[in-house]
């Protein structure tokens, strides 16, 4: 009887989250599926077209250079992202003296919400006040200033440049883990002879190589959703060169071609499941 109890309260209470769930998460994307094989360019859904978005979006040029811009910001997050705060949560993880201040200095981009951040690089990159130009110009290379949001070499790398900054977080949540690990561990690897370098290569990586992969996820999938600085940084400017997927969405939506942004939107989605697969097998990650 009390067990029958228990169950009838356990779905009682978990009515509320499968409503928000269903609601919320399952049916949009169930209708984001749907729809994208339809053509829906006003307020009524028209006829079912089988793949044609799909294939009308394999032979859009802008969507591969959305797709090759979220492949570079992939490539930085694996070799320049991740690996800049696994070696800031190394130093700091030695709790040298005033490491508690570098950590919050490390974690105040974090606290900044992307708008203002964008915000302030829009000022950095400035052509006429801009702190970059300004700085190039009192170093005498006048010649190498340019208008860096909007030039169609330097628009992608100056996009990136802002968002490498974010990893504050990261390293505070690998930094965490290598506290936790007990000092036995490290007073062994030290009578074996290993040196504070050695220590932090075959000790505190390999134990925190599930972490890492976490955080890998985490700028991963933070990158190829990425939206709101970028929207008011460049807005896919110049001629699409710093065009997302999640952008290019937005703005299929905005000229109301629903079910091409729906199509994107799958294609976003496939994209996310497959780099997290790979992520997930690169770093023997448990999946229960």
């Amino acid at each position: 009887m009390n067990r029958r109890r228990g169950l009838i309260f356990a779905l009682s209470a978990s009515i509320p989250a499968m409503l928000l769930y269903f609601t919320f998460y399952l049916i949009p994307l169930v209708t984001t599926f749907v729809t994208s094989f339809f053509r829906w360019d006003k307020i009524k859904i028209g006829e079912f077209i089988w793949f044609q978005n799909y294939i009308n979006l394999l032979s859009d040029n802008v969507f591969y250079i959305s797709l090759k811009n979220i492949i570079s910001w992939i490539l930085v997050a694996v070799f320049i992202h991740i690996p800049f705060a696994l070696m800031v949560a190394l130093i700091l993880s030695t709790r040298f003296r005033g490491w508690k201040v570098l950590r919050v200095i490390y974690f105040i981009p974090q606290i900044i919400s992307s708008v203002a951040w964008a915000i302030i690089f829009i000022s950095v990159f400035n052509p006429n006040y801009g702190l970059l130009n300004g700085l190039l110009k009192s170093l005498g290379l006048e010649n190498q200033t340019r208008n860096w949001l909007f030039d169609p070499v330097w628009a992608w790398p100056s996009i990136i440049c802002t968002w490498v900054f974010f990893i504050g977080m990261f390293t505070m949540i690998m930094l965490a883990e290598m506290i936790s690990i007990p000092d036995e561990i490290f007073e062994a690897a030290e009578i074996d002879g290993a040196t504070k370098m050695q220590q932090a290569l075959y000790v505190k990586i390999p134990i925190i190589r599930q972490i890492i992969g976490t955080c890998l996820i985490l700028t991963v999938s933070g990158g190829i959703k990425y939206f709101d600085g970028l929207y008011i940084m460049t807005n896919g400017a110049p001629n699409f060169r710093t065009e997302t997927l999640s952008l290019y969405l937005y703005q299929q939506f905005s000229y109301v071609h629903f079910s091409y942004a729906n199509t994107i939107g799958v294609m976003l989605l496939l994209l996310g499941i497959i780099i997290i697969r790979i992520i997930m097998r690169s770093f023997r990650m448990k999946e229960g």
